[in-house]
Parts: C-alpha cells; sequence; structure tokens
C-alpha cells in the first residue's frame, strides 16, 4: 500500500518549536508526521504545507520565506529517506530509488500580499500548490466563515457570497500559467465557482469533506464535489473530526472518515478522492493518532465496501494523476 497525503501542517510545527527551544525534527519527533513514521506506513509523498496566520505579528511573505528555509533544511539533513520534487517524473525516480517525495504547497495566498511577484518567487522556491485564503480575507480572496460566531450545532457560521477580488483572479489565471495547483480548501462558496468559471485545468480541495455528513463550511457540497471531478481534480479527506461529525464532535474515526470517502465516491467518483489529513494541523481523539496508522483507514475502506483497485485509487493512484498532468 503507497500513499500520497495532500497536506499536513508539520514544518509550522517545527518552526513553533524551535521558537519555543524545544526544536523537533523532522526525521523523529512526537509530531503526526516524521520520517520514521512515514517510512513504516510506505509513504509514497507527502505535501508539505507552509501555513500563515496573517493575524501574527510578522511579516507574511518573510514569514513564509522562513517556514521554506525550513523545510529545505530538514530536507537536506533528511535526503537520505526524503527527496523534494518538482514534477511528476521525480516523483517516479524517487519511488523506484524507494525515496519518500515531498512537495511544498502554501496555505494562505495572502502571504504573496497581493504581489504577483511575490507568487512567481514562491514558485521559483518551489511551490507548486496554493489556497488562495485561510481563514482570514486577503487580497485575493474571501473563506467561508467568521471566526466567532456560531450556528446551533457549533460550527462557525459562513457567509458564502464573497468571492475572488480583481487581483485574486489575476493570481489565479498566473498560476495556471506556472503551474501551481489551485487548492481551493477555506475558500468561500463563491470563491469556489469563481475558480471552476475562470479556469480550465484540474484544481483541488486538498483537505476537505463532504458538507450533507458535516456542515461545517470547510466541506463541500455534491455540486462542488461534481465539479472537481468533472475537471479531473482531486479531494483530499481531511481526519479532522470537526470536519467529519454534526455537532462540533472532535472524535475522528477511520470509519467515519470511510463514510465521507463513500459519500464523495457516489457523488463524483472514486476517481476524484485522495488523502488529505490535515496531520499536525489538527486536534481531538483521533483513531489514526499518526501517519504510521493508515492502515487503520485502509481496513476502515475496505470495511465499507471499497474494492482493492478503489482503495489503491484513493491511498495514491488519483492523486499521482493529477501530478502527472499538472506538474511537468
Amino acid at each position: 500500500m503507497k500513499i500520497i497525503d495532500m497536506h499536513c501542517d508539520t514544518i509550522s510545527r517545527i518552526w513553533e518549536s524551535r521558537r519555543s527551544g524545544k526544536a523537533q525534527q523532522l526525521s523523529a519527533n512526537s509530531l503526526h508526521m516524521d520520517i520514521q513514521k512515514m517510512k513504516k506506513a510506505n509513504y509514497m509523498l507527502q505535501n508539505f504545507a507552509m501555513y500563515i496566520d496573517l493575524k501574527k505579528d510578522l511579516d507574511p511573505f518573510e514569514y513564509v520565506c522562513s517556514l521554506i528555509d525550513i523545510f529545505y533544511e530538514e530536507m537536506e539533513k533528511n535526503k537520505s529517506d526524503i527527496r523534494v520534487i518538482k514534477t511528476y517524473k521525480e516523483i517516479m525516480e524517487n519511488d523506484k530509488c524507494e525515496k519518500i517525495s515531498a512537495l511544498l504547497t502554501i496555505e494562505e495566498g495572502g502571504c504573496c500580499k497581493g504581489k504577483i511577484e511575490n507568487l512567481e518567487k514562491l514558485y521559483e522556491r518551489g511551490a507548486r500548490m496554493m489556497t488562495l485564503t485561510w481563514n482570514y480575507p486577503n487580497e485575493l480572496a474571501n473563506p467561508n466563515f467568521f471566526q466567532k460566531e456560531t450556528d446551533a450545532n457549533g460550527f462557525p457560521l459562513f457567509d458564502g457570497t464573497k468571492g475572488l477580488t480583481k487581483t485574486g483572479f489575476a493570481f489565479a489565471e498566473r498560476m495556471e500559467e506556472l503551474g501551481i495547483i489551485i487548492d481551493v480548501s477555506h475558500l468561500s462558496d463563491a470563491g469556489f465557482w469563481d475558480i471552476a468559471d475562470c479556469t480550465k485545468k484540474p484544481f483541488v480541495a486538498s483537505h476537505s469533506n463532504a458538507r450533507a455528513l458535516c456542515g461545517y463550511a470547510r466541506n463541500l457540497t455534491d455540486d462542488m464535489i461534481r465539479t472537481i471531478a468533472n475537471r479531473g481534480g482531486v479531494i483530499g479527506l481531511n481526519y479532522y473530526g470537526c470536519f467529519l461529525n454534526e455537532k462540533n464532535d472532535s472524535r475522528s474515526t477511520a470509519a467515519r472518515i470511510a463514510e465521507h470517502a463513500r459519500y464523495i465516491a457516489n457523488a463524483g467518483g472514486v476517481e476524484c478522492l485522495g488523502l488529505g489529513s490535515d496531520f499536525d494541523g489538527i486536534n481531538g481523539n483521533l483513531e489514526i493518532a499518526d501517519c504510521s496508522h493508515m492502515d487503520k483507514l485502509f481496513d476502515a475502506l475496505g470495511a465499507a465496501g471499497f474494492s482493492q483497485d478503489a482503495i489503491d485509487k484513493i491511498m495514491y493512484q488519483n492523486v499521482l494523476g493529477v501530478y502527472k498532468e499538472a506538474l511537468r
């Protein structure tokens, strides 16, 4: 069983640990994700997100550059086990050499401060996927929800009516030109449809689930699922309990993740399914306690009626297909 995971926040956690004086290492740590755990589970590729919180008292572009510095430092220290990739060919070369591949992604397009030249600099440094937003409005687009107001289920209230800005449309066009995969996780409903209308290439929701099973604004409607599928994109199943369950329940079970997988497959086809754990960006009671326990999800998908071929598609083949087309 090979694994490709489209989202983790491990680099940000390592950055935070360095600031606290209790530095974690990518080789082995107490986090959800490290080299030893990935090797145990037979990871083929991990997307490492550079997560930026615009509310922190830091220049967001300088901040994302410092995260990228740490990413490359950790890759260099562990180059016997893991290598950075920018193309599909490099993924396959690493696989032949039994090396894990690492893809650099950006979580929060606001780090570019609305400047196309900053986007281009991130591309030059290896970024090949980016969300236009995190949880705050920025120069590019709007997220779905308000941070401090909640509904009867305890979910943040959301207003999906505000989409991309004029600058956001320009960014989407330039991302497609460069070869940076557009990631619509965190984007407002209106922003999702703006992306669907203004782009031509496959796009992804790297770590989102089905809104019909969990009404959290971060999840996707059936129409969104079908649109991503029809475009040839992929949806990464998120393991966070609050994105899996109703009533803002933080328990995360492999069986519930498999329920979302079954729903999304029924809505858009099994070919639009992938993994987007959100490891080291989530908390709560996680049955899949870290990335070494992926056998639990494998078994749960089988119990949910997925064939071995379908499970292989979910675990790695579907995302690999998107990367084959996008990462040239």
